[in-house]
């Protein structure tokens, strides 16, 4: 998390540029074909960190991303996709859900679709494909150095329904391959709300593959569907031979809240580490499926049921009248020394 810098550090950064953009670039856009055509985004141009881009149509997602000549994210068949073309009910989740390396899932629901009181939550929620607002980026100085840290926020709201907010920041630091989100919710409304949250973390070849293999200290205790084989770290990431089911394990964090993907002949090691008073869960999703080798790894506050199922089992959060609850996900990638890349 960045912190405030003395004079003298920010001083002396400044004195090696001619401006901060030469170090790292923020460019608003417009993208203009098929089904993203009309959908802004920000391009992060960040050679020594992460180059991103940030999707403000859908709650300021990470679409693309790349750090040490890697490309990072996954991208689903279907690609892009404005949302405007947002499918909300039922699964229609799915028929524009383009990957990228994040996805926001919430602020009312999470998971499976469900009906609860005569109101529908689709999967996944709605938050996904909200535009951000107020939207704004400046070059900061921590004590690792130079760093971007955009901001926006997102809300949630429908006549009669609870108001949610969503404060987003997002900072990438300038000499080194480290990406944070820091996301504050708050129920800005005058009545209790229902809250489930999910940052769906989407990563791919070629970190995902035959050779990579992942560590955690979370603590298996099912799989979706009622199995309770453990996936986790030992789940395959060679892609099968034909279509398979997909698999989703669920794990209670661990002490660090940390997996790291070992991708020893790429010569890189991916970290996620997230806040477990927060994110008591980790769900990790594989679909090993010729053309599609996804592995998604989700820092969650449920599993995967929907909104119906987490009322009954006490995994629905109530969030009072001004009531925040603050998420970090940090992402870092580490060279493995003298590994070919």
């Amino acid at each position: 998390m960045a912190s405030p810098s003395s004079p003298a550090i920010v001083d002396n950064a400044r004195r090696l540029v001619g401006s901060p953009a030469q170090l790292v670039r923020v460019d608003r856009a417009q993208l203009t074909d098929g089904p993203a055509a009309g959908a802004p985004i920000l391009i992060v141009r960040n050679p020594q960190g992460v180059s991103f881009e940030v999707l403000l149509d859908r709650a300021m997602d990470i679409g693309w991303a790349d750090a040490l000549s890697l490309p990072l994210a996954w991208s689903a068949p279907r690609g892009r996709v404005a949302s405007t073309h947002n499918e909300p009910s039922g699964a229609g989740w799915v028929r524009t859900f383009g990957g990228g390396l994040l996805t926001t899932c919430g602020l009312a629901s999470t998971g499976m679709p469900s009906t609860v009181n005569g109101s529908e939550y689709g999967l996944h929620g709605r938050i996904g494909h909200i535009p951000a607002e107020n939207v704004t980026w400046r070059f900061e100085i921590d004590e690792s150095g130079p760093l971007i840290e955009i901001t926006g926020e997102v809300v949630e709201a429908a006549l009669g329904q609870p108001t949610l907010r969503l404060t987003r920041v997002i900072r990438a630091w300038c000499q080194r391959p480290v990406l944070e989100i820091e996301d504050v919710v708050t129920n800005d409304g005058f009545v209790d709300a229902g809250h489930m949250y999910r940052h769906h973390i989407n990563l791919g070849y070629p970190l995902v593959d035959e050779g990579s293999s992942l560590s955690t200290d979370a603590a298996v205790f099912a799989r979706r569907g009622g199995d309770v084989a453990p996936l986790l770290p030992t789940m395959r990431m060679a892609v099968a031979e034909q279509a398979v089911d997909e698999s989703v394990t669920y794990a209670r964090s661990g002490p660090t809240g940390s997996l790291t993907v070992n991708a020893p002949h790429r010569g890189v090691a991916l970290t996620i580490e997230w806040t477990t008073a927060t994110f008591p869960l980790l769900l990790a999703w594989r679909d090993a499926s010729p053309g599609i080798n996804v592995l998604g790894i989700e820092p969650s506050t449920s599993r995967d049921d929907g909104r119906a199922e987490a009322t009954r089992t006490g995994e629905l959060i109530t969030l009072a009248p001004g009531e925040t609850r603050t998420y970090r996900t940090r992402m870092s990638l580490l060279p493995l020394i003298g590994r070919p890349r």
